[in-house]
């Protein structure tokens, strides 16, 4: 958190904006992570391509699981794919989410900042874009739009990481899209009372995410072409 809040400072002297300062030190963190969300999008994009070879391998050794295993292995490591890759980005962020969390809620000079005037008028806390007398179950008595935007992001996300031409996707990686989703929709009710400054973080993390996919997608496809 102190280490965040140094950057996010060094933002602040100049943008005097605690909104823009999240903004650009996730595009500082995102810079710092490419390499390895690098290798990550770039093995999870070479899961997509071969597709169809673990259908025909699974086709092929259904009655032997241990050759089947074996062959999977072998074709994941000359084709330098690794099925666990997808996990990876979220994995190394979250020490920074929790940073961001801690930050927001411990930092006194972020308390009571506002970004944009009658929306997120409180970065240490949730937003609210309209608000009502009597209290609903788990949504209490305002909206918060962030969490919806950053659900469908997430979701706009899961389909930019399995949208690679190559074939039906494998059982595994049918698994892995239906896991996504459901984070998705977790992420979207876990975020929901959380500070607005913490949803930036995640909005903004999560679209450089979907470039950086995209353009690693891009480059996999024009290289096996």
């Amino acid at each position: 958190a102190k280490f965040l809040f140094l950057i996010m400072r060094m933002f602040y002297s100049f943008t005097h904006s605690w909104g823009f300062s999240i903004i650009l030190l996730t595009i500082v963190l995102r810079l710092l992570m490419f390499p390895l969300n690098a290798w990550s999008f770039k093995s999870s994009a070479r899961m997509q391509l071969l597709a169809p070879k673990v259908t025909k391998l699974q086709e092929k050794f259904k009655k032997d699981p241990k050759r089947l295993q074996m062959e999977m292995i072998k074709l994941y490591k000359d084709n330098k794919a690794n099925p666990f890759s997808g996990c990876v980005p979220l994995l190394i962020q979250m020490p920074f989410l929790i940073g961001m969390f801690d930050l927001l809620k411990s930092t006194f000079g972020l308390r009571g900042a506002s970004f944009i005037p009658g929306w997120i008028n409180n970065l240490a806390a949730p937003d609210v874009l309209f608000s009502w007398n009597y209290p609903i179950f788990f949504i209490g008595n305002s909206f918060h739009l962030l969490p919806i935007i950053l659900g469908g992001i997430m979701f706009v996300q899961q389909k930019v990481m399995t949208k690679m031409k190559g074939g039906e996707m494998t059982d595994q990686q049918k698994q892995q899209q239906s896991m996504g989703t459901i984070m998705t929709i977790g992420f979207t009710f876990l975020f929901y009372h959380f500070p607005s400054g913490l949803n930036i973080y995640w909005i903004s993390s999560s679209l450089l995410g979907i470039i950086q996919q995209w353009y690693t997608n891009k480059t996999v496809q024009a290289s096996k072409s």
